[in-house]
């Protein structure tokens, strides 16, 4: 029996709505007819029945019928209310409260909400039900995913997250572009597959990606080769979803569809498409802000007229850079260079034209090392070179190279050709010392011996330069 009833239950709660206030209306109709019949018969019975219709037992008959009435009514009203309260009402409730949860907490990610799920019903209520516990889920998700990337301190680890997490919601290979407005250049930060066969080299005008261009999504779906910069034109259809803050687009998600999605239109697609949008507008203000913060430490750690790093920046890589170096046994170079008779230039040119003479001559120094190498403008006219990893004594003929191509160069400045030569002092780390500062302090006595010997020379530190009068 309780079997039975169980199944019963089942069976009525997972009705849709529809039938289930049909179920109420059609028991009041029911009811009424019985009603109507069991007073018809009932007047039937005593207008056939002479001795029965005497006042007295009529009226005791429609007592009795009236009694019979307002039971029979009002059990059925006690039995539609609960009814109405267990289908309706109390389903309903539950995820009014849930929703407000969710508003007056938006940080719900963080809050152990009940899960909703335990409205079982298979009706519009429990899809409704359904409906608003992935709403709920979603914003978890969401804050989850911001929570993270706002504590990632690298871009590319934004990046890196932002991809994986669109890899999950399985629309095809991810392909991330980096867009430097003010350079107006597109550059892969991430790929999904290392396998896919993209462009490395950076897009030099990024007005040629019509997503960056136009700041809409594009597809090849709807619009066959829509962008000239997609790789695989006709071979494989894709989306591109701008990010963008501030009227500015900030990067460009490329997704490859796979062969079996022919069409951006089913519910399925829409909703993981709609997914990863909220994941880029959850990404861009984060992104946005860890870029102007980096651009802003950038211009604190670098020299604005040279753009080499400052002696600031320095102070904070020193110890890392000699760590390394001692761990791996090998030198490091350190050269003070200066421009022999710059403040002549001024002087006679003025200083527009000495400004001009140091961006070159920053220019010509980066170009005449490695790129692992580090270049910093020390002070005025002078120059820091740090050369890493270095065979001992090869810092000495790195340092002649440059002399000689300082010499040979030409610096054009509206005010006609001009010629001047440099001064280095060159030591090494640790062989001279295995105190850094004390490297570039030797590195800057030898400079002055150079001086001291006639200018446009490079000179070895040597111990018998260090001497306590002097230093």
């Amino acid at each position: 029996m309780r079997n039975w009833i169980s199944k019963l239950s089942s069976f009525i709660l997972n009705l849709s709505l529809f039938w289930k206030v049909g179920f109420i209306i059609g028991a009041c109709v029911l009811v009424n007819f019985a009603l109507t019949f069991y007073f018809y018969f009932l007047f039937e019975e005593i207008m056939n029945n002479p001795s029965l219709a005497t006042q007295q037992e009529l009226r005791l008959y429609f007592e009795r019928s009236l009694l019979f009435l307002i039971i029979f009514v009002f059990i059925f009203l006690i039995w539609g209310a609960l009814a109405f309260y267990y289908m309706v009402k109390r389903p309903l409730d539950r995820m009014r409260q849930k929703i407000a949860e969710l508003i007056t907490n938006p940080r719900a990610s963080m809050v152990e909400m009940e899960n909703i799920s335990c409205l079982r019903a298979r009706d519009e209520i429990g899809s409704l039900a359904c409906t608003v516990e992935n709403l709920i889920q979603q914003f978890k998700d969401l804050e989850i995913y911001r929570h993270l990337i706002e504590n990632d301190e690298d871009l590319m680890d934004i990046y890196t997250r932002l991809g994986k997490t669109l890899e999950n919601l399985s629309l095809g290979a991810i392909v991330i572009y980096e867009v430097s407005n003010s350079a107006n250049t597109m550059s892969v930060v991430y790929k999904s597959d290392e396998d896919l066969e993209v462009n490395p080299e950076p897009l030099f005008n990024a007005d040629h990606c019509r997503a960056k261009r136009t700041g809409e999504v594009v597809d090849s779906i709807g619009t066959p080769s829509p962008c000239k910069y997609y790789e695989y034109q006709g071979v494989t259809n894709h989306v591109c979803i701008p990010m963008t803050s501030g009227g500015k687009v900030l990067a460009v998600v490329e997704i490859h569809l796979p062969g079996t999605i022919t069409t951006l239109k089913s519910k399925k697609i829409m909703e993981k498409l709609s997914m990863a949008r909220r994941y880029l507008e959850e990404t861009a203000p984060v992104l946005e802000s860890k870029r102007y913060a980096l651009a802003l430490k950038e211009q604190s750690l670098k020299d604005p007229l040279t753009g080499l790093y400052n002696r600031r920046f320095l102070e904070g890589i020193l110890d890392n850079l000699t760590a390394q170096v001692l761990r791996r046994g090998t030198t490091l170079g350190v050269l003070m260079c200066d421009l022999d008779y710059f403040k002549s230039i001024n002087d006679k040119y003025g200083h527009d034209i000495g400004d001009l003479i140091l961006k070159e001559l920053a220019n010509l120094l980066v170009s005449s090392v490695r790129k692992s190498d580090l270049v910093v403008r020390f002070g005025g006219e002078e120059f820091l070179i740090l050369l890493i990893d270095m065979k001992e004594g090869e810092s000495e003929k790195v340092a002649e190279k440059i002399r000689r191509k300082v010499e040979e160069h030409e610096f054009k400045t509206p005010k006609g050709i001009i010629r001047r030569t440099i001064s280095i002092g060159c030591s090494e780390f640790p062989v001279d010392t295995t105190h850094i500062w004390e490297a570039i302090k030797f590195a800057d006595v030898a400079l002055y011996k150079a001086k001291e010997l006639g200018r446009n020379k490079v000179v070895r530190f040597q111990r018998e330069f260090w001497t306590s009068e002097e230093y």
